[in-house]
């Protein structure tokens, strides 16, 4: 009787360690998945941040010719409007050089220290993109 007891023992703890290297393996495959997604996250993150920047810096470039062209009549309103462009154009430096962890670090320390101001942010960009969308969508859908 006492060996039977000692087998069914073993089988059990055999059993045990079984599922615990299934698990372990299952994990680590769960593990490796999830990098890989977060890989590819990434990447396209800062594809869109590179994208981003260079129509900022198109942006830039166009202010800084309509104040050209406006500093012929209106020099004093051609000055502010130089200055506004090359903030653009510092704020898109400075998102060229950062991460885009970097960037979601920044943003979640400011939605952390001014809620409201990230909640009005974000109506008004939930707003504008409705906007967007009900203006480029085909004649024959709206309503």
């Amino acid at each position: 009787m006492d060996t039977a007891r000692q087998e069914g023992t073993y089988g059990a703890t055999t059993g045990a360690e079984a599922a615990k290297s299934i698990g372990a393996e299952a994990q680590s495959a769960v593990n490796e998945a999830a990098g890989a997604i977060k890989e590819k996250a990434r990447d396209a993150a800062e594809e869109a941040k590179a994208k981003g920047v260079d129509q900022i810096a198109g942006v830039t470039r166009a202010v800084h010719s309509a104040a050209d062209e406006l500093g012929r009549e209106l020099p004093q309103a051609a000055g502010f409007i130089h200055s506004a462009a090359d903030k653009l154009e510092d704020a898109s430096a400075r998102l060229r050089d950062k991460s885009v962890e970097d960037l979601v670090t920044t943003f979640n320390n400011f939605t952390r220290r001014q809620p409201a101001v990230a909640f009005a942010g974000a109506v008004l960009a939930g707003f504008a993109l409705s906007r967007f969308l009900k203006s480029s969508a085909r004649p024959d859908m709206q309503r």
